[in-house]
């Protein structure tokens, strides 16, 4: 196992709220099976898992053999039969692949699920976010773009972010192609974390 991922430096509290949001996604259409894209630290997995009571059979797939996934194998060809799973979660993967691709992965994914699919790019700004609680009202959260934001991809990992290299307005582009975008919004507190909950079109 690739001990990367099995630290606190990278298991963040911010990180942990993205792990929820992949898992109550996941969860809430109470699926009989999901493809987790991007091992990574097993958290995802192993709460679905979990949650279900075990009635949610779980695949994890990565192209880096050191993580232990099931499958080994790269989200470009998924070696699965079409409608193999109900939902795919891929999450703070697609960055680490030319963009060139993405358009790709997406009709792979559209093969592969039957009913969601959930991804989370990195959508790297500047932002002001802006959070206040009352007295019998739920907490709420909002999150501006601050005008000074860098527009180039500075990590030396990720092939392009939202934002740096890659618009918002591209990405949903080629989504909305082949899905039903049902949900969009940000980690509030890792606002660089990008969600996209989307349904396959017929």
């Amino acid at each position: 196992m690739d001990n990367t991922y099995l630290t606190l430096n990278y298991n963040t509290k911010d990180r942990w709220l993205s792990y929820w949001h992949q898992i109550s996604e996941a969860l809430e259409i109470l699926p009989d099976s999901v493809l987790v894209v991007g091992k990574g630290s097993g958290v995802t997995e192993n709460a679905i898992r979990q949650l279900s009571n075990g009635k949610t059979d779980v695949i994890t797939l990565d192209i880096n053999n050191a993580v232990c996934s099931d499958v080994v194998g790269d989200v470009v060809r998924l070696p699965f039969r079409n409608d193999s799973f109900d939902v795919i979660v891929c999450c703070q993967v697609l960055e680490h692949i030319p963009f060139e691709q993405f358009p790709l992965i997406l009709h792979e994914m559209h093969r592969v699920a039957r009913r969601r699919i959930i991804l989370s790019l990195p959508h790297k700004r500047k932002h002001i976010k802006i959070a206040y609680r009352l007295p019998f009202l739920k907490e709420r959260t909002f999150i501006l773009k601050h005008p000074l934001t860098v527009k180039r991809c500075t990590s030396k990992q990720h092939r392009w972010e939202i934002g740096r290299g890659v618009s918002r307005k591209q990405v949903l582009h080629y989504m909305s192609r082949l899905f039903s975008i049902e949900k969009e919004y940000l980690n509030e507190m890792n606002c660089e974390h990008r969600f996209f909950v989307l349904s396959r079109k017929n």
